[in-house]
């Protein structure tokens, strides 16, 4: 959202670059912060938009989220997010019983102060803090909206605790899409419209970032993250251009 789409809109050329991309046959993936909806119901978004796509192609952070649990041997948790993100935690246990983690992602609309404090409760009785991402805002029809980001910080505050951030920017999600690539991070290349979370991360991990200015790019400018992109496109539809 915000680098191919823009809520229900597409950005003029995005079809093309994808359907460029596998022409050419240079491998790539949808990398996203979304927490709205499971990869599954991301393609089938994307696809109703008219941009090609499956969930293989599609790194989010509820998968980063599980392999971080399993890696850390949790078995549970407690979910503040939509539901239909379960299905990335299928082999763990929803629990709101002294779960091992708090999992913290967009509940949009049906956010709660009951949901919000029953998971400040749960992290005073032992829960850990797994925030799916920790964005700021993100862009609506109606213009930016608070995201996820406003919330963690809140818990934070109340419990005491620091989230573990699974999603983008950290290091280990990026480093999980390379893997999945199959390249070294020299030949990857990360296309976003947010200087800190997109292309600051990117960059961390040791990749090279294109900044596209449509999305979140008119209200973060590089300026005020002091990151600096390596390229900079008007949107995705440049991009052949560019590589060419």
């Amino acid at each position: 959202d915000g680098v191919m789409y823009n809520n229900e809109d597409i950005i003029p050329g995005a079809v093309e670059t994808i359907k460029w991309l596998r022409d050419q046959c240079i491998p790539f993936l949808f990398v996203t912060n979304t927490t709205r909806m499971n990869t599954a119901a991301i393609a089938r978004h994307m696809n109703g938009l008219g941009i090609r796509s499956v969930p293989d192609e599609i790194i989010s952070p509820p998968g980063a989220a599980a392999a971080y649990m399993k890696q850390h041997q949790f078995t549970s948790y407690h979910l503040l997010a939509h539901q239909e993100l379960n299905i990335a935690f299928k082999d763990l246990e929803e629990t709101d019983d002294r779960p091992n983690v708090v999992i913290v992602g967009d509940l949009g609309d049906i956010l709660t102060f009951e949901r919000i404090d029953f998971a400040f409760r749960l992290l005073m009785a032992g829960a850990d803090l797994l925030a799916l991402h920790k964005d700021r805002f993100w862009q609506t029809e109606q213009g930016p909206r608070m995201d996820t980001g406003a919330m963690v910080t809140a818990l934070e505050y109340a419990s005491g605790k620091t989230a573990t951030v699974v999603g983008k920017p950290e290091r280990p999600f990026f480093d999980m899409a390379i893997k999945t690539l199959g390249l070294p991070p020299n030949q990857v290349v990360m296309i976003g419209d947010s200087i800190e979370t997109d292309i600051g991360g990117a960059q961390r991990a040791g990749i090279e970032a294109i900044l596209v200015r449509t999305g979140n790019y008119q209200f973060l400018s590089e300026s005020e993250s002091g990151v600096i992109p390596d390229h900079m496109i008007d949107s995705i539809a440049d991009l052949p251009v560019l590589f060419s």
